[in-house]
């Protein structure tokens, strides 16, 4: 029995290193495995983390596009808000704002009045002048006269403003204001 153990023996020592080896490839393959499961884990994780910043980054730019459309619509806004200012200033210099100095020569006692001059035809008057012209007159223009009366201012405007040409003077009345200032 020893005899046929002996003849066995190599059959079992190739037996158990056949084992041992199994064993070790087997060890080898769960460590890969193992490595491949935490890679793939640390990979997973990373991918997370990115989708996470780009969910993130992505509700932080629809916020500032929708930011921005809201600002371009506030800025159309405000952009006609001027355009309507600065023509309503333009209407209110061109009508009410303007006055016109009938002539600058004044003398010692002379003092400021005002009167409006119209011309309701002032199209026919002068064939060729821009409605903005025409207009004017129609509506009246303001006039600093210096005289040393009333009378005398409406004398001033009446000749050179002459009704036969259709021009109409309203009464002088005095300024109110530093007159110097024209």
């Amino acid at each position: 029995m020893i005899s046929s153990l002996f003849n066995t023996l190599p059959i079992w020592f190739g037996l158990l290193a056949g084992g041992v080896v199994v064993l070790q490839i087997i060890s080898g393959i769960s460590k890969r495995l193992r490595r491949a499961r935490a890679m793939e884990g640390a990979m997973l994780t990373r991918v997370q983390h990115a989708r996470r910043v780009m969910r993130e980054k992505a509700v932080v730019t629809l916020g500032l596009r929708r930011e921005e459309m809201q600002q371009h619509r506030e800025l159309a806004m405000l952009q006609e808000m001027i355009e309507d200012g600065e023509t309503a200033a333009r209407q209110e210099k061109g009508n009410d704002s303007q006055i016109y100095v009938f002539d600058e020569r004044k003398n010692l006692g002379d003092q400021a009045f005002m009167l409006t001059i119209s011309h309701p035809d002032f199209s026919n008057l002068a064939r060729k002048a821009p409605e903005e012209v025409v207009q004017s007159w129609r509506s009246g223009r303001r006039y600093m006269v210096w005289a040393a009366s009333e009378k005398m201012a409406g004398a001033k405007a009446g000749m050179r403003f002459n009704q036969d040409k259709g021009y109409r003077v309203s009464e002088p009345v005095p300024f109110q204001g530093d007159a110097e200032a024209f």
